[in-house]
């Protein structure tokens, strides 16, 4: 299972430290990397080792076999983009109108809908997410500052997803952004 790992300290002290670093910087995307819990506390435990430059480039290795992996490319156009992510938003949308928390079931979480919502958010909900993601990332300069803004809103979104899904976290979250249904229009 991946662990977010921060590739700069969250907090100062920590390994890695850049104190000139906000605390929004601390916690934004760019900062993340995910890695599975081996690597995560050895990288923590030998920052000596395990230097800001081995986690920057670990990341961009990432996003590169990740990018290959999901066919991500550089677009020409909005309108490219917004057909590459036209059919990711729609299936998600669709999982969540027919088994999503906002469903009467919220009131019941033993509902057979409760298990399936679950079990979606894992298989479809994430993945298309983390998909989504990397097209405006490998695309970010067909995107307005708007739609940069409602990217950040949304990866912040999918974050939350992640650590109440993947890693058990049980805390809040953002709601998704609906600006998303328009971004590349």
């Amino acid at each position: 299972m991946a662990e977010m790992a921060h590739i700069f300290a969250a907090t100062d002290g920590g390994p890695r430290t850049d104190e000139k670093l906000s605390k929004e910087k601390r916690g934004s995307y760019e900062n993340i990397i995910l890695l599975c819990a081996n690597c995560h506390t050895l990288a923590d435990k030998t920052p000596e080792h395990h230097t800001t430059e081995l986690m920057i480039a670990w990341k961009a290795e990432h996003n590169s076999k990740r990018e290959r992996a999901f066919g991500i490319q550089t677009l020409t156009s909005r309108s490219e983009l917004r057909t590459a992510l036209t059919s990711l938003l729609t299936e998600n949308a669709t999982v969540h109108k027919e088994v999503g928390p906002d469903n009467d079931y919220r009131f019941n979480p033993e509902a057979h809908e409760a298990v399936a919502w679950k079990k979606r958010v894992k298989s479809t909900i994430i993945p298309n997410s983390l998909k989504i993601l990397a097209w405006l990332d490998a695309n970010h300069s067909l995107l307005e500052a708007d739609e940069l803004e409602t990217g950040e809103k949304f990866r912040f979104h999918v974050q939350g997803l992640m650590m109440k899904h993947l890693e058990g976290e049980n805390l809040p979250n953002s709601r998704f952004p609906n600006e998303m249904n328009d971004i590349g229009n």
